[in-house]
Protein backbone atom coordinates (compact mmCIF):
# COMPACT_ATOMS: atom_id res chain seq x y z
CA UNK A 1 0.00 0.00 0.00
CA UNK A 2 2.77 2.50 0.99
CA UNK A 3 4.25 1.74 -2.49
CA UNK A 4 1.11 2.81 -4.06
CA UNK A 5 1.40 6.16 -2.13
CA UNK A 6 4.87 6.42 -3.48
CA UNK A 7 4.49 5.76 -6.48
CA UNK A 8 1.38 7.62 -7.52
CA UNK A 9 3.53 11.00 -5.58
CA UNK A 10 6.08 10.49 -8.15
CA UNK A 11 3.44 10.33 -11.42
CA UNK A 12 1.90 13.43 -9.54
CA UNK A 13 4.88 14.91 -9.73
CA UNK A 14 6.20 14.66 -13.19
CA UNK A 15 9.82 13.29 -12.43
CA UNK A 16 9.88 11.19 -15.53
CA UNK A 17 12.08 12.46 -18.55
CA UNK A 18 8.74 12.86 -21.18
CA UNK A 19 6.32 14.19 -18.05
CA UNK A 20 6.78 17.70 -16.81
CA UNK A 21 6.68 18.76 -13.34
CA UNK A 22 2.74 19.23 -11.92
CA UNK A 23 1.99 22.22 -10.80
CA UNK A 24 -1.26 22.57 -8.06
CA UNK A 25 -1.10 26.13 -7.43
CA UNK A 26 1.41 25.80 -4.86
CA UNK A 27 4.70 26.60 -4.56
CA UNK A 28 4.93 28.34 -7.51
CA UNK A 29 8.73 29.61 -7.66
CA UNK A 30 9.95 25.85 -6.75
CA UNK A 31 8.00 24.51 -9.80
CA UNK A 32 8.87 27.45 -12.38
CA UNK A 33 12.83 26.74 -11.71
CA UNK A 34 12.10 23.24 -12.38
CA UNK A 35 9.54 23.87 -15.63
CA UNK A 36 12.15 26.65 -17.05
CA UNK A 37 14.90 23.81 -17.50
CA UNK A 38 12.35 21.80 -19.77
CA UNK A 39 10.26 24.77 -21.60
CA UNK A 40 11.25 27.51 -23.69
CA UNK A 41 8.81 29.67 -24.59
CA UNK A 42 9.02 31.55 -28.02
CA UNK A 43 6.78 33.92 -29.74
CA UNK A 44 5.14 32.77 -32.78
CA UNK A 45 4.54 34.75 -36.06
CA UNK A 46 1.59 36.85 -35.91
CA UNK A 47 -0.70 35.61 -38.47
CA UNK A 48 -1.09 31.87 -38.80
CA UNK A 49 -3.03 31.73 -42.06
CA UNK A 50 0.05 32.35 -44.12
CA UNK A 51 1.66 29.01 -42.94
CA UNK A 52 2.76 28.78 -46.55
CA UNK A 53 4.89 32.14 -46.36
CA UNK A 54 6.82 31.04 -43.07
CA UNK A 55 10.40 30.63 -43.35
CA UNK A 56 11.90 27.99 -41.58
CA UNK A 57 12.81 29.97 -38.86
CA UNK A 58 9.11 31.21 -38.04
CA UNK A 59 7.79 27.27 -38.21
CA UNK A 60 10.45 26.48 -36.00
CA UNK A 61 8.69 29.14 -33.85
CA UNK A 62 5.61 27.67 -34.53
CA UNK A 63 6.46 24.11 -33.51
CA UNK A 64 8.51 25.21 -30.02
CA UNK A 65 5.56 27.34 -28.80
CA UNK A 66 3.21 24.32 -29.52
CA UNK A 67 4.89 22.66 -27.85
CA UNK A 68 5.58 24.49 -25.23
CA UNK A 69 1.78 25.15 -24.89
CA UNK A 70 1.13 21.49 -24.56
CA UNK A 71 3.76 20.64 -22.05
CA UNK A 72 2.62 23.53 -19.72
CA UNK A 73 -0.92 22.57 -20.14
CA UNK A 74 0.01 18.84 -18.93
CA UNK A 75 2.20 20.70 -16.33
CA UNK A 76 -1.14 22.12 -14.60
CA UNK A 77 -3.76 21.38 -12.28
CA UNK A 78 -7.48 22.17 -13.83
CA UNK A 79 -8.19 25.39 -12.01
CA UNK A 80 -4.44 26.49 -13.49
CA UNK A 81 -5.78 25.73 -16.42
CA UNK A 82 -8.78 28.52 -15.94
CA UNK A 83 -6.05 31.06 -15.65
CA UNK A 84 -4.47 30.41 -18.79
CA UNK A 85 -6.93 28.83 -21.10
CA UNK A 86 -7.44 32.53 -22.72
CA UNK A 87 -3.87 32.73 -23.70
CA UNK A 88 -3.39 32.88 -27.38
CA UNK A 89 0.79 31.71 -26.58
CA UNK A 90 3.31 29.57 -24.66
CA UNK A 91 4.17 33.46 -23.46
CA UNK A 92 1.19 34.55 -22.48
CA UNK A 93 0.70 31.64 -20.56
CA UNK A 94 3.75 31.60 -18.54
CA UNK A 95 3.45 35.51 -18.08
CA UNK A 96 -0.51 34.82 -16.79
CA UNK A 97 1.13 32.30 -14.14
CA UNK A 98 3.71 34.31 -13.41
CA UNK A 99 1.87 37.13 -12.23
CA UNK A 100 -0.66 35.52 -10.50
CA UNK A 101 1.85 34.40 -8.39
CA UNK A 102 4.75 35.83 -8.02
CA UNK A 103 3.00 39.77 -8.48
CA UNK A 104 4.75 42.15 -10.95
CA UNK A 105 7.68 43.51 -10.21
CA UNK A 106 6.18 46.80 -8.66
CA UNK A 107 4.86 44.28 -6.13
CA UNK A 108 7.89 42.58 -5.72
CA UNK A 109 9.49 45.41 -5.25
CA UNK A 110 7.02 46.45 -2.73
CA UNK A 111 7.39 43.43 -0.71
CA UNK A 112 10.94 42.85 -0.86
CA UNK A 113 11.17 46.65 0.53
CA UNK A 114 8.91 45.61 3.33
CA UNK A 115 10.99 43.02 4.25
CA UNK A 116 13.58 45.33 4.64
CA UNK A 117 11.85 47.49 6.67
CA UNK A 118 10.45 44.67 9.10
CA UNK A 119 14.17 43.55 9.02
CA UNK A 120 15.47 47.21 9.97
CA UNK A 121 13.04 47.19 12.89
CA UNK A 122 14.22 43.83 14.14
Amino acid sequence: MANQVIVGALFQEGTSQVRPPYFNGQYFSYWKVRELSSAAAAQPPADPEDIDEYTDEQIAVVQVNAKVRNLLYNAISGEEYEKISSCDTAKQMWDKLEVTYEGTSKVKETHINMLVHDYELF
